[in-house]
């Protein structure tokens, strides 16, 4: 038997290995920034066409390369970080795993040109899927300058599996946000499809999170800080009132390295604990400085997942840090010096002195002296009181009316339906069989989208026009994804115009929903399309409205006045499917007077 077991060619484990590193487009800006970043640039551009599927070019005026050093950069686990195994339990820098060029290689047609500061001349290097076809001088800056064509090219079937060009937008700023906030000392410039997306130049941690987020940012932000001999954490946390709906502005920064951390997560939230509105998530830009090799950043390719050796002990310094911060902010009003604003004060004139003002006191008055009254003018004044005592017989005689009034119709409005909030989820009412049990979320669910669905039926969706139009403010991932969704909310009823890059104005709703509760159902409506990432201009009307049902229903804990259990049961009944939900859910249950009975017995 001939044997079976053979050596892969470097073109395909270079495939494989791209697998793991290049998953789509933000993968390659990520890898290629933190190459920027590890070869101290102070100014990085990031170019990309077509959501990075046609052209992703990144330029970086950082130390650049020998002609040696380009070449061997492309190969596989070549790297200036890694001399010795031990190294790996000391790492500072980003790109130490030497994957990430050979990766990008194999699934791309990428051309390098970079320059060492005290070269005369620069190399170029071009490589086409592994296959290595030129390396010659150039006339080039100091730096390096990546240039990454056709992404996937030869491997149709991964190309194929690529989302939308507004999907891979976003993953892209995902990546470019993480990356700019950890790095304030450089300056980012970031061009998509020729249009300016950001231009941030060399700043502070804050104004950084400032001009990536928007300037509403800067009043919610609350600075906390705590140093320990385990770790170090500074930064900023949400004020309570300010929590949103949707997810997004949650950081978490280990010596400027990203990452996703579960366990800190469920910490922070715990110390916000009965602190926030229901179902909102509190921002937080978190920076942990911890020494090297008390992390393990080496756990996962993506380097985003760490694992940390005193893990419990950080996560009880992170909880205190939180909760002490907001406790200090509840009890001290801060004043933000960083915000211009300016106290309404007229300064001095040259030579002025303050004068203390003076209070004039009448020293002679005295209360009790009859004589300061002018008793005959205030005897004109008083009213005559006179047969006070009809207008009593006249009160009494209408509360008997309204109070028989109230008896007769007592048995058909109130006493049939004295309904009972029960956890904040169910509604309990007495039927002749027994007691009835309604979901009011998967009630009001069905209601609102059998008013949807007869509205579309008969061609009769009518935009309730606000009287007061708002404003409503988005980060620039949460903007680029809504603007994607106007042309179905304009079906649906919403009338919505853009007003700047992140910002959009309301000025119309579906008649079927309420203004109060509108902005809540934006924010969920992003934050669904943001975790599903299914978001195209065919989608149909039917999932849409379903989608925005979903973010505008009533939600559990929310406890109901009487007058809306009675609303959600009338209304309910009216339907055509009162018994099952969208997904085929009960609604309701009724549970017989035999069964309380046997409770009891």
């Amino acid at each position: 038997m001939s044997d079976i077991i053979q050596i892969l060619p470097d073109s395909v484990a270079n495939q494989i290995a791209a697998g793991e590193v290049v998953q789509r487009p933000s993968s390659v800006v990520k890898e290629l920034v933190e190459n920027a970043i590890d070869a101290h640039a102070t100014l990085i551009k990031i170019i990309i066409k077509d959501a990075g599927k046609t052209l992703i070019q990144i330029i970086d005026n950082g130390i650049g390369m020998s002609e040696t050093d380009a070449r061997l950069a492309f190969e596989r686990h070549a790297t200036s970080k890694i001399k010795k195994a031990t190294d790996l339990f000391a790492i500072s820098t980003f790109g130490f795993r030497g994957e990430a060029l050979a990766s990008i290689a194999a699934v791309a047609q990428v051309e390098l040109k970079t320059k060492k500061n005290d070269d005369e001349i620069g190399t170029c290097i071009c490589i086409n899927g592994s296959e290595f076809e030129k390396q010659e001088p150039v006339s080039c800056e100091k730096g390096s300058v990546f240039t990454v064509k056709n992404l996937f090219y030869n491997i149709p079937a991964r190309r194929r599996f690529l989302k939308s060009d507004n999907v891979e937008l976003r993953h892209i700023l995902d990546e470019f946000h993480r990356t700019a906030i950890a790095h304030p000392e450089v300056s980012f410039l970031l061009i998509n499809n020729g249009i300016e997306m950001f231009n941030l130049q060399q700043s502070t941690i804050k104004q950084r999170i400032v001009n990536i987020f928007g300037k509403n940012l800067n009043n919610e932000l609350l600075n906390t800080s705590v140093e320990t001999s385990i770790a170090t954490i500074d930064g900023f946390i949400g004020k309570p009132e300010n929590a949103r709906k949707t997810k997004g502005l949650q950081f978490f920064f280990v010596n400027n390295r990203f990452m996703k951390h579960p366990f800190f997560y469920k910490t922070l939230t715990n110390a916000y604990q009965n602190l926030c509105p229901r179902e909102t998530t509190p921002s937080f830009f978190l920076f942990f400085k911890i020494k090297p090799d008390l992390i393990d950043v080496n756990i996962h390719p993506t380097k985003t997942e760490i694992k940390f050796e005193n893990e419990y002990a950080v996560s009880q310094i992170l909880e205190a840090v939180v909760k002490q911060t907001l406790g200090k902010t509840n009890m001290i009003p801060s004043i933000d010096f960083e915000n211009e604003q300016f106290f309404d004060i007229l300064p001095l004139k040259s030579g002025e002195q303050v004068v203390e003002p003076k209070v004039n006191i009448n020293t002679n008055y005295n209360p009790f002296n009859n004589s300061t009254f002018q008793k005959d003018n205030f005897e004109s004044q008083r009213q005559s009181t006179n047969g006070w005592q009809e207008l009593y017989k006249i009160i009494e005689k209408k509360d008997e009316e309204t109070e028989n009034n109230n008896l007769q119709n007592k048995d058909e409005k109130n006493f049939r339906r004295q309904c009972f909030s029960f956890k904040g989820k169910y509604i309990l009412s007495q039927v002749k069989s027994g007691l009835m049990v309604i979901d009011q979320h998967l009630a009001h669910e069905r209601i609102l989208y059998e008013e949807f669905d007869k509205a579309f039926s008969e061609n009769k969706i009518t935009v309730q026009n606000l009287l007061f139009p708002f404003n409503f403010e988005l980060n620039n991932n949460e903007a680029l994804l809504f603007e994607n969704l106007l042309p179905e909310l304009a079906l649906i009823g919403f009338s919505i115009n853009k007003q700047t890059k992140n910002s959009f104005i309301v000025k119309g709703i579906p008649s079927v929903l309420k203004v109060s509760d509108i902005k809540d159902s934006l924010e969920k409506l992003i934050s669904d399309f943001q975790s599903n990432e299914k978001v195209t201009n065919n989608t149909e009307k039917s999932v849409f409205i379903k989608k925005i049902i979903k973010s505008s229903v009533i939600n559990y804990g929310k406890y109901l006045s009487n007058e809306e259990m009675n609303y959600i049961i009338d209304n309910l009944f009216a339907t055509s499917n009162p018994n099952y939900s969208l997904t085929g859910r009960a609604i309701f249950k009724i549970i017989n007077f035999e069964e309380i009975e046997k409770l009891f017995n």
